[in-house]
Protein backbone atom coordinates (compact mmCIF):
# COMPACT_ATOMS: atom_id res chain seq x y z
CA UNK A 1 0.00 0.00 0.00
CA UNK A 2 0.99 3.48 -1.20
CA UNK A 3 2.29 5.61 1.86
CA UNK A 4 -0.39 8.52 0.86
CA UNK A 5 -3.25 5.79 0.86
CA UNK A 6 -1.71 4.68 4.65
CA UNK A 7 -2.16 8.34 5.31
CA UNK A 8 -5.54 8.92 3.89
CA UNK A 9 -7.14 5.67 5.58
CA UNK A 10 -4.97 6.77 9.18
CA UNK A 11 -7.56 9.62 8.85
CA UNK A 12 -11.05 7.29 8.45
CA UNK A 13 -9.81 4.54 10.80
CA UNK A 14 -9.84 6.32 14.07
CA UNK A 15 -12.76 8.11 13.72
CA UNK A 16 -14.82 5.10 12.55
CA UNK A 17 -13.74 3.22 15.64
CA UNK A 18 -15.09 5.89 17.97
CA UNK A 19 -18.27 6.40 15.97
CA UNK A 20 -19.05 2.75 15.68
CA UNK A 21 -18.54 2.12 19.54
CA UNK A 22 -20.76 4.80 20.14
CA UNK A 23 -23.74 3.23 18.02
CA UNK A 24 -23.15 0.28 19.32
CA UNK A 25 -23.17 1.50 23.22
CA UNK A 26 -26.28 2.90 21.93
CA UNK A 27 -28.37 0.24 20.48
CA UNK A 28 -27.65 -1.79 23.58
CA UNK A 29 -28.32 0.67 26.29
CA UNK A 30 -31.53 1.23 24.42
CA UNK A 31 -32.97 -2.47 24.15
CA UNK A 32 -31.56 -3.15 27.25
CA UNK A 33 -34.14 -0.39 29.09
CA UNK A 34 -36.99 -2.00 27.43
CA UNK A 35 -35.95 -6.23 28.11
CA UNK A 36 -33.60 -5.75 31.67
CA UNK A 37 -37.15 -6.43 33.40
CA UNK A 38 -37.84 -9.55 31.49
CA UNK A 39 -34.32 -11.25 31.89
CA UNK A 40 -34.71 -10.05 35.56
CA UNK A 41 -38.12 -11.84 36.41
CA UNK A 42 -36.74 -15.39 34.18
CA UNK A 43 -33.01 -15.00 36.27
CA UNK A 44 -31.92 -15.30 33.00
CA UNK A 45 -27.92 -15.82 33.59
CA UNK A 46 -25.17 -13.25 32.29
CA UNK A 47 -23.34 -15.03 29.66
CA UNK A 48 -26.88 -16.21 27.60
CA UNK A 49 -27.47 -12.03 27.75
CA UNK A 50 -24.20 -11.51 26.64
CA UNK A 51 -24.55 -13.29 23.39
CA UNK A 52 -27.47 -11.92 22.63
CA UNK A 53 -26.55 -8.70 22.69
CA UNK A 54 -23.48 -9.74 20.73
CA UNK A 55 -25.86 -11.38 17.92
CA UNK A 56 -27.88 -7.99 18.43
CA UNK A 57 -24.82 -5.92 17.20
CA UNK A 58 -24.40 -7.77 14.44
CA UNK A 59 -28.22 -7.44 13.18
CA UNK A 60 -27.69 -3.81 13.43
CA UNK A 61 -24.22 -3.40 11.22
CA UNK A 62 -26.57 -2.79 8.18
CA UNK A 63 -27.59 0.33 9.52
CA UNK A 64 -24.58 1.18 12.11
CA UNK A 65 -21.82 0.57 9.13
CA UNK A 66 -23.05 2.72 6.85
CA UNK A 67 -23.48 5.64 8.81
CA UNK A 68 -20.51 5.46 10.83
CA UNK A 69 -18.36 5.31 7.10
CA UNK A 70 -20.03 8.10 5.99
CA UNK A 71 -19.62 10.22 9.44
CA UNK A 72 -16.09 9.41 9.42
CA UNK A 73 -15.36 9.87 5.76
CA UNK A 74 -16.61 13.45 6.45
CA UNK A 75 -14.38 14.21 9.43
CA UNK A 76 -11.30 12.53 7.44
CA UNK A 77 -12.14 14.97 4.49
CA UNK A 78 -12.86 17.83 6.95
CA UNK A 79 -9.29 17.34 8.57
CA UNK A 80 -7.22 16.65 5.24
CA UNK A 81 -9.39 19.79 4.11
CA UNK A 82 -8.47 22.21 6.97
CA UNK A 83 -4.94 21.78 6.75
CA UNK A 84 -5.19 22.22 3.21
CA UNK A 85 -3.29 18.84 2.94
CA UNK A 86 -5.30 17.57 -0.25
CA UNK A 87 -4.82 20.99 -2.13
CA UNK A 88 -1.59 19.86 -1.30
CA UNK A 89 -1.72 16.57 -2.87
CA UNK A 90 -3.23 17.30 -5.74
CA UNK A 91 -1.05 20.00 -6.46
CA UNK A 92 1.67 17.25 -6.16
CA UNK A 93 0.27 15.36 -8.81
CA UNK A 94 -2.39 13.32 -7.91
CA UNK A 95 -5.67 13.31 -9.00
CA UNK A 96 -8.89 13.03 -7.11
CA UNK A 97 -9.49 9.38 -8.21
CA UNK A 98 -6.22 8.64 -6.67
CA UNK A 99 -6.61 10.41 -3.61
CA UNK A 100 -10.76 8.39 -3.11
CA UNK A 101 -9.56 5.05 -4.67
CA UNK A 102 -8.40 4.37 -0.53
CA UNK A 103 -11.76 4.99 0.62
CA UNK A 104 -13.72 3.53 -2.36
CA UNK A 105 -11.57 0.41 -1.52
CA UNK A 106 -12.38 0.72 1.98
CA UNK A 107 -16.60 0.89 1.14
CA UNK A 108 -16.55 -2.12 -1.36
CA UNK A 109 -14.44 -4.43 1.36
CA UNK A 110 -17.70 -3.32 3.85
CA UNK A 111 -19.82 -3.98 1.20
CA UNK A 112 -18.49 -7.46 0.72
CA UNK A 113 -18.45 -8.34 4.43
CA UNK A 114 -21.74 -7.30 5.28
CA UNK A 115 -23.33 -9.56 2.45
CA UNK A 116 -21.10 -12.26 3.55
CA UNK A 117 -22.72 -11.82 7.29
CA UNK A 118 -26.24 -10.78 6.17
CA UNK A 119 -26.21 -14.09 4.21
CA UNK A 120 -24.13 -16.49 6.10
CA UNK A 121 -25.10 -15.13 10.01
CA UNK A 122 -27.33 -12.50 10.54
CA UNK A 123 -30.50 -14.08 9.47
CA UNK A 124 -29.87 -17.30 11.98
CA UNK A 125 -28.98 -14.12 14.71
CA UNK A 126 -32.09 -12.30 14.09
CA UNK A 127 -34.11 -15.65 14.31
CA UNK A 128 -32.17 -17.12 17.55
CA UNK A 129 -32.09 -13.69 19.35
CA UNK A 130 -36.13 -13.37 19.04
CA UNK A 131 -36.58 -16.99 20.40
CA UNK A 132 -34.55 -16.22 23.21
CA UNK A 133 -36.75 -12.79 23.70
CA UNK A 134 -39.89 -15.11 23.60
CA UNK A 135 -38.53 -17.91 25.89
CA UNK A 136 -37.93 -15.72 28.55
CA UNK A 137 -41.84 -14.96 28.33
CA UNK A 138 -42.28 -18.29 28.73
CA UNK A 139 -39.90 -19.03 31.46
CA UNK A 140 -42.26 -16.22 33.30
CA UNK A 141 -45.51 -18.21 32.06
CA UNK A 142 -44.05 -21.29 33.23
CA UNK A 143 -44.62 -22.65 29.24
CA UNK A 144 -42.42 -24.37 27.22
CA UNK A 145 -41.42 -22.34 24.09
CA UNK A 146 -42.84 -24.35 21.41
CA UNK A 147 -44.16 -23.78 17.64
CA UNK A 148 -47.96 -24.89 17.44
CA UNK A 149 -49.93 -25.74 14.39
CA UNK A 150 -47.27 -26.41 11.83
CA UNK A 151 -47.73 -27.05 7.95
CA UNK A 152 -45.10 -28.02 6.00
CA UNK A 153 -45.61 -29.28 2.61
CA UNK A 154 -42.63 -30.68 0.57
CA UNK A 155 -43.62 -30.60 -2.82
CA UNK A 156 -40.70 -32.50 -4.37
CA UNK A 157 -41.12 -35.62 -2.05
CA UNK A 158 -44.26 -35.66 -2.11
CA UNK A 159 -44.85 -35.28 1.54
CA UNK A 160 -47.35 -33.47 3.98
CA UNK A 161 -46.61 -32.46 7.60
CA UNK A 162 -48.75 -31.14 10.07
CA UNK A 163 -46.91 -31.11 13.46
CA UNK A 164 -49.19 -30.15 16.68
CA UNK A 165 -45.90 -28.96 18.55
CA UNK A 166 -42.39 -28.21 17.42
CA UNK A 167 -39.50 -27.66 19.40
CA UNK A 168 -37.04 -25.43 17.34
CA UNK A 169 -34.00 -25.92 19.63
CA UNK A 170 -32.17 -29.52 19.78
CA UNK A 171 -32.53 -32.09 19.38
CA UNK A 172 -35.59 -30.48 17.63
CA UNK A 173 -38.28 -32.75 18.77
CA UNK A 174 -41.65 -32.91 17.52
CA UNK A 175 -45.22 -33.83 19.18
CA UNK A 176 -48.00 -34.68 17.79
CA UNK A 177 -47.01 -35.65 13.74
CA UNK A 178 -49.38 -36.51 11.22
CA UNK A 179 -47.57 -37.28 8.00
CA UNK A 180 -48.95 -38.25 4.53
CA UNK A 181 -46.76 -39.57 1.86
CA UNK A 182 -48.62 -39.04 -1.38
CA UNK A 183 -47.88 -40.84 -5.14
CA UNK A 184 -46.89 -38.62 -8.01
CA UNK A 185 -50.83 -38.33 -9.44
CA UNK A 186 -51.69 -36.94 -5.80
CA UNK A 187 -53.03 -40.02 -3.87
CA UNK A 188 -51.98 -41.09 -0.74
CA UNK A 189 -49.82 -43.82 -0.12
CA UNK A 190 -49.77 -43.83 3.29
CA UNK A 191 -50.30 -41.57 6.23
CA UNK A 192 -48.31 -41.45 9.60
CA UNK A 193 -49.76 -40.55 12.93
CA UNK A 194 -46.88 -39.96 15.56
CA UNK A 195 -46.82 -39.28 19.33
CA UNK A 196 -43.27 -37.96 19.03
CA UNK A 197 -40.55 -37.09 16.35
CA UNK A 198 -36.79 -36.40 17.21
CA UNK A 199 -33.68 -35.42 15.49
CA UNK A 200 -30.78 -37.98 15.75
CA UNK A 201 -27.71 -38.57 14.00
CA UNK A 202 -28.89 -36.68 11.26
CA UNK A 203 -32.09 -38.40 10.46
CA UNK A 204 -35.94 -38.57 12.26
CA UNK A 205 -36.83 -41.03 14.67
CA UNK A 206 -40.69 -42.08 15.24
CA UNK A 207 -41.77 -43.11 18.79
CA UNK A 208 -45.03 -44.34 18.91
CA UNK A 209 -46.33 -44.47 15.12
CA UNK A 210 -49.21 -45.97 13.54
CA UNK A 211 -49.42 -46.32 9.38
CA UNK A 212 -52.19 -46.61 7.58
CA UNK A 213 -51.44 -47.41 3.65
CA UNK A 214 -53.79 -46.67 1.01
CA UNK A 215 -54.35 -48.07 -2.81
CA UNK A 216 -55.04 -45.73 -5.80
CA UNK A 217 -58.20 -44.72 -5.26
CA UNK A 218 -57.56 -43.25 -1.25
CA UNK A 219 -58.87 -46.61 0.14
CA UNK A 220 -57.11 -48.30 2.78
CA UNK A 221 -55.47 -51.29 1.93
CA UNK A 222 -55.09 -53.59 5.49
CA UNK A 223 -55.20 -52.40 8.74
CA UNK A 224 -53.31 -50.51 10.81
CA UNK A 225 -49.50 -50.63 11.91
CA UNK A 226 -48.48 -49.59 15.04
CA UNK A 227 -44.61 -49.40 15.96
CA UNK A 228 -43.26 -48.10 19.14
CA UNK A 229 -39.82 -46.75 17.49
CA UNK A 230 -39.34 -46.20 13.84
CA UNK A 231 -35.94 -44.94 12.15
CA UNK A 232 -36.68 -42.98 9.25
CA UNK A 233 -33.93 -42.95 7.13
CA UNK A 234 -36.30 -42.24 4.30
CA UNK A 235 -37.44 -38.87 4.78
CA UNK A 236 -34.73 -35.79 3.49
CA UNK A 237 -36.58 -33.12 6.03
CA UNK A 238 -34.47 -31.84 8.29
CA UNK A 239 -34.90 -29.14 11.06
CA UNK A 240 -33.81 -26.48 9.26
CA UNK A 241 -36.86 -26.94 6.51
CA UNK A 242 -38.93 -26.58 9.83
CA UNK A 243 -37.59 -23.58 11.38
CA UNK A 244 -37.72 -21.64 7.86
CA UNK A 245 -41.67 -22.09 7.99
CA UNK A 246 -41.38 -20.42 11.31
CA UNK A 247 -39.02 -17.46 10.53
CA UNK A 248 -40.12 -14.36 9.90
CA UNK A 249 -39.72 -12.51 6.47
CA UNK A 250 -36.87 -10.57 7.72
CA UNK A 251 -35.01 -13.87 9.54
CA UNK A 252 -34.57 -15.28 6.36
CA UNK A 253 -31.59 -15.23 4.22
CA UNK A 254 -31.67 -14.68 0.19
CA UNK A 255 -31.05 -18.69 -0.50
CA UNK A 256 -34.00 -19.53 2.49
CA UNK A 257 -36.42 -17.07 0.65
CA UNK A 258 -35.56 -19.24 -2.76
CA UNK A 259 -35.66 -22.15 -0.99
CA UNK A 260 -39.18 -21.58 0.89
CA UNK A 261 -40.67 -20.20 -2.80
CA UNK A 262 -39.22 -23.60 -4.06
CA UNK A 263 -40.43 -25.61 -1.37
CA UNK A 264 -44.57 -23.79 -1.82
CA UNK A 265 -45.08 -23.80 -5.28
CA UNK A 266 -48.59 -23.33 -4.75
CA UNK A 267 -48.28 -19.85 -3.12
CA UNK A 268 -50.29 -16.68 -4.65
CA UNK A 269 -48.59 -14.71 -6.84
CA UNK A 270 -49.20 -12.14 -4.59
CA UNK A 271 -47.07 -14.05 -1.63
CA UNK A 272 -43.81 -15.00 -4.24
CA UNK A 273 -43.92 -10.78 -5.58
CA UNK A 274 -43.64 -9.93 -2.14
CA UNK A 275 -40.56 -12.86 -1.41
CA UNK A 276 -38.79 -11.06 -4.43
CA UNK A 277 -38.22 -8.31 -3.33
CA UNK A 278 -37.26 -9.40 0.24
CA UNK A 279 -34.97 -11.23 -2.25
CA UNK A 280 -33.58 -8.53 -3.95
CA UNK A 281 -33.13 -5.77 -1.13
CA UNK A 282 -30.98 -8.47 0.85
CA UNK A 283 -28.42 -8.18 -2.13
CA UNK A 284 -28.40 -4.79 -2.46
CA UNK A 285 -28.83 -3.32 0.93
CA UNK A 286 -25.32 -3.83 1.79
CA UNK A 287 -24.24 -1.93 -1.21
CA UNK A 288 -24.76 1.29 0.34
CA UNK A 289 -21.56 1.02 2.60
CA UNK A 290 -20.07 1.18 -1.09
CA UNK A 291 -22.33 4.32 -2.07
CA UNK A 292 -21.82 6.48 1.04
CA UNK A 293 -18.30 7.10 -0.11
CA UNK A 294 -19.48 7.65 -3.49
CA UNK A 295 -21.44 10.10 -2.26
CA UNK A 296 -19.80 11.14 0.67
CA UNK A 297 -16.59 12.47 -0.94
CA UNK A 298 -18.29 15.21 -2.67
CA UNK A 299 -19.96 16.52 0.15
CA UNK A 300 -16.59 15.76 2.25
CA UNK A 301 -14.96 18.28 -0.26
CA UNK A 302 -17.06 20.84 0.77
CA UNK A 303 -16.28 20.27 4.83
CA UNK A 304 -12.78 21.17 3.99
CA UNK A 305 -13.19 24.17 2.02
CA UNK A 306 -16.32 25.99 3.76
CA UNK A 307 -16.68 24.09 7.20
CA UNK A 308 -18.00 20.68 8.30
CA UNK A 309 -21.83 22.05 9.00
CA UNK A 310 -22.99 22.04 6.22
CA UNK A 311 -21.17 19.45 4.48
CA UNK A 312 -22.40 16.97 6.67
CA UNK A 313 -25.95 18.44 6.92
CA UNK A 314 -26.23 17.32 2.95
CA UNK A 315 -24.54 13.90 3.90
CA UNK A 316 -26.84 13.21 6.05
CA UNK A 317 -30.19 14.48 4.40
CA UNK A 318 -28.66 12.25 1.04
CA UNK A 319 -28.44 8.84 4.03
CA UNK A 320 -32.16 9.40 4.77
CA UNK A 321 -33.27 10.38 1.19
CA UNK A 322 -31.82 6.74 0.08
CA UNK A 323 -33.51 5.07 3.00
CA UNK A 324 -37.17 7.07 2.23
CA UNK A 325 -36.32 5.89 -1.22
CA UNK A 326 -35.87 2.39 -0.78
CA UNK A 327 -38.85 2.46 1.90
CA UNK A 328 -40.94 3.24 -1.40
CA UNK A 329 -39.57 0.66 -3.62
CA UNK A 330 -40.46 -1.78 -0.62
CA UNK A 331 -43.56 -0.20 -0.52
CA UNK A 332 -44.14 -0.17 -4.31
CA UNK A 333 -42.95 -3.27 -4.79
CA UNK A 334 -44.98 -5.24 -2.41
CA UNK A 335 -48.00 -3.69 -4.14
CA UNK A 336 -46.83 -5.04 -6.97
CA UNK A 337 -46.82 -1.50 -8.82
CA UNK A 338 -43.37 -1.69 -9.88
CA UNK A 339 -41.17 -5.45 -10.70
CA UNK A 340 -39.52 -6.81 -7.43
CA UNK A 341 -35.95 -6.35 -9.11
CA UNK A 342 -36.73 -2.21 -9.63
CA UNK A 343 -37.96 -2.37 -5.42
CA UNK A 344 -34.85 -3.91 -4.33
CA UNK A 345 -31.80 -2.22 -6.26
CA UNK A 346 -33.54 1.42 -7.43
CA UNK A 347 -32.28 2.93 -4.34
CA UNK A 348 -28.96 1.88 -4.77
CA UNK A 349 -29.22 2.52 -8.76
CA UNK A 350 -29.94 6.14 -8.32
CA UNK A 351 -27.70 7.18 -5.44
CA UNK A 352 -24.53 5.54 -7.22
CA UNK A 353 -25.49 7.72 -10.73
CA UNK A 354 -26.39 10.61 -7.86
CA UNK A 355 -22.49 10.08 -6.60
CA UNK A 356 -21.09 10.12 -9.95
CA UNK A 357 -22.52 12.94 -11.22
CA UNK A 358 -21.32 14.88 -7.51
CA UNK A 359 -17.88 13.45 -8.31
CA UNK A 360 -17.46 14.56 -12.03
CA UNK A 361 -18.85 18.42 -10.71
CA UNK A 362 -16.19 18.26 -8.08
CA UNK A 363 -13.46 17.68 -10.43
Amino acid sequence: MKLVSRYLLSHLGRPWVYIMAGFSIVAVLVDLFGNFVDFMEAGTPLGPVLLYYARLLSTYLPYLLPISLLLALLYAMWQLGKNSELTAMRASGLSLGQLILPYLAIGLLATLVLLGINELYNPEAMYQNRQFIELQGSKRAGQPHLAPNLAFKNTQGRRIWRINLFDPRPPYEMLGVNLTQQRPDGSDEFRMDVGRGRWVDGHWWFENAETRYYDANNDPTGPIEATPSLEMTMLSETPRDFINEIKNSNERSSREILQFIDTHQGISHETRNRLMVDFHYRLAAPWLCFIVILVGVPFGLHTGRRGMGLGILFALLAFFGYYILMGLGLAYGKEQMIPPVVAGWLPDIVFFVLGLVLLRRAR
